[in-house]
Parts: C-alpha cells; structure tokens; sequence
C-alpha cells in the first residue's frame, strides 16, 4: 500500500511497514555491518515495521506570533530555533530484536544503542536534496523525490568501524508514493547502497 498523499517531509508520523518486493534485499549491507548469520537469516523472513511520532517544539522567544495585518508579524517554523524530534518503535516479527528510542533531528551526536546493530553515534538533521553526500543516491532522489527536503541520518559504529548515510523521504515508484530509505554504508574500501521501502498507514 503507497503512503498517503498527506505524507510529506518533514513529517514522518504513522506506522510503516517494509515491503520487501519494492526493497533492496539488505543481507549484504548487514554482512559489511558485522551482523551475526543468525540474526540476518531471523530478519530476511520477519515482517519489519517502524511506528514512529514526530514532535516540533518551538522555543518561547522564537514562536510564531500571528497579529495585525502585517506579513512580518508571522515568523515561520524553518525560521524559528525549533527542535523536532522522532520518537521510533521499531518491531521485527518474530525476532525478539525490537527496539524503541527517540532521536532529534537537529544535526546534534547521539548515542544510542540497538539490538541488531549495537552502539551506534548518529546525527539527524533536515537537508536539501543537493547536499546528500552519496552521488547515486543523490541522482536517484533528484529525480524521484516528491520534496525538497529529506532527512540525513548519519550513524558510526566504532566498534565494527562502518559508516553509513541513510537519506529517510518519500519517492515515487510506480507511479504511487512511499517512504523510502536510501542507505550508503562503508567500511574501509568497500560500500554498499541498499534501498529500504515502506508501505504506509491505510
């Protein structure tokens, strides 16, 4: 089922669930980050989905005022000192490797740690479609993005030394909209580019 056409960037609220048919099978991404067999074999058969709840806060001295007649009494919310948040329940079923974690979209490091990919450093932040880092990706959503703006994740794990880019926005594919996840991992000389794509609420 495509995501509904109310779904735009920056707003990701809504359960999503993988559709594996329109996805990159992600089993040589896994293999690059150290993900055991075991665990790789339990997720190439489970049914993935991500519920997630997007909040905005807006600081008191930055807040929109709407008064008079004047157009400059109103300051919008990508002007304003907002901070937007992502709170994520991920679920793998069966699997047991569900994970849940908020994480804020504005360009700040942040540990977290996750079942299937242990501790990870990572950075969100809202970007324009020009300053993705990964040149294949990028080509693809200059033409297939349906917004401007996509979410940069960028995530290190130390322990397995691997980097990655995962781009999070909506793209259409045959000729319906989804949520997608365009991933870049590296580790030493090697990368890989996987596609992650999401069937959205009904």
């Amino acid at each position: 089922m495509a995501a509904p056409d109310m779904k735009e960037i920056p707003d990701l609220t809504g359960i999503w669930v993988l559709n594996r048919k329109l996805s990159t099978d992600p089993d040589d991404v896994f293999v690059l980050q150290g993900v055991p067999w075991v665990v790789r074999k339990v997720l190439r058969h489970a049914r993935l989905s991500l519920q997630i709840r997007q909040t905005t806060s807006i600081s008191a001295e930055k807040s929109t005022y709407m008064g008079g007649n004047s157009k400059e009494s109103s300051v919008s919310a990508d002007n304003s000192n907002s901070v937007t948040s992502l709170r994520i329940t991920q679920t793998v079923n069966p699997g047991g490797f569900d994970s849940e974690g908020t994480y804020s979209v504005d360009g700040s490091q942040q540990d977290h740690s996750l079942p299937i990919f242990g501790d990870i450093q990572m950075q969100l932040k809202f970007i324009d479609i020009s300053d993705i880092v990964e040149d294949s990706v990028r080509q693809i959503l200059e033409v297939a993005s349906l917004s401007d703006k996509v979410i940069q994740e960028l995530a290190h794990n130390s322990s397995k030394g691997w980097d990655a880019e995962v781009i999070w926005g909506f793209e259409e594919l045959d000729r319906k909209r989804y949520l997608t996840r365009n991933i870049s991992t590296t580790k030493g000389e090697k990368k890989i580019t996987a596609k992650m794509v999401y069937d959205g609420p009904n």
